[in-house]
């Protein structure tokens, strides 16, 4: 069973944000060094094939600058791939990437870069109209920064149905990811998402796999609208996020 990672910022901010999403730099080593001497760390489009080789993928969401300054060096030490999924209407505010920088990462022999909606918004709360409009965007503003195909994406708070499934490909992605949302076919393939209160133990059994199959489990079977939303401050009031 592979497993993919799911990252945002590696910081420790005077105030933890929403969503957990902030992971400090001795943490994310540690587990980056555990990865490196224990899994067979891919590129995020390995995972597609059921080749029979358990694999681990690293992918980070939103598009923050510390991605560039701080996670990249650490996984350079170990030669391990990353895909950045980037929400493209982020590129160039504060704590985020700006165009040149985006394109410095995007040129990284080890960095995949894919899309992460425009705004960040709720897909499943979107018309079709306005999915497809965030979708087309989304891959073309990317385009036009990185000079570069960007063929995959993943699901802002890792939700979709099978609607935006087929929309996705109809809008010419490759391969989408959310988190334990959706058919976990081609279009909707399950992440585990990581944050500050996973230390090594925790950490470990999210790469095993156990954890990700009880989760998964939890988050496909409760009430609709449990979800708890929380809001980053520096993002417009649709961008409420955890993924």
């Amino acid at each position: 069973m592979h497993s993919v990672l799911v990252y945002h910022t590696i910081s420790e901010p005077v105030e933890p944000l929403p969503g957990d999403i902030d992971i400090p730099r001795r943490r994310f080593l540690r587990q980056v060094q555990w990865l490196a001497r224990w899994r067979r760390v891919a590129r995020l489009e390995d995972t597609l094939s059921n080749s029979g080789k358990s694999l681990t993928a690293i992918t980070f969401d939103d598009g923050f600058r510390d991605n560039l300054t701080v996670a990249l060096p650490l996984l350079e030490k170990f030669n391990l791939p990353m895909t950045l999924f980037v929400s493209a209407a982020f590129v160039g505010r504060e704590g985020y990437l700006s165009p040149h920088e985006l394109r410095e990462i995007a040129r990284h022999p080890l960095v995949t870069i894919g899309a992460h909606g425009l705004w960040h918004r709720h897909f499943t709360q979107l018309s079709t109209q306005d999915a497809r409009a965030e979708l087309l965007a989304s891959r073309s503003l990317l385009q036009t920064i990185t000079a570069q195909s960007i063929d995959f994406m993943a699901w802002p708070f890792g939700e979709c149905n099978e609607e935006l499934e087929a929309l996705s490909r109809e809008c010419g992605y490759r391969a989408a990811w959310s988190v334990w949302k959706g058919s976990n076919d081609t279009y909707s393939r399950w992440r585990v998402p990581l944050g500050r209160r996973d230390n090594l133990i925790r950490f470990i059994a999210k790469v095993s796999g156990a954890y990700a199959l009880t989760k998964a489990k939890w988050h496909r079977t409760r009430t609709p609208g449990e979800t708890p939303v929380t809001t980053a401050p520096e993002l417009q009031p649709q961008s409420n996020h955890l993924y």
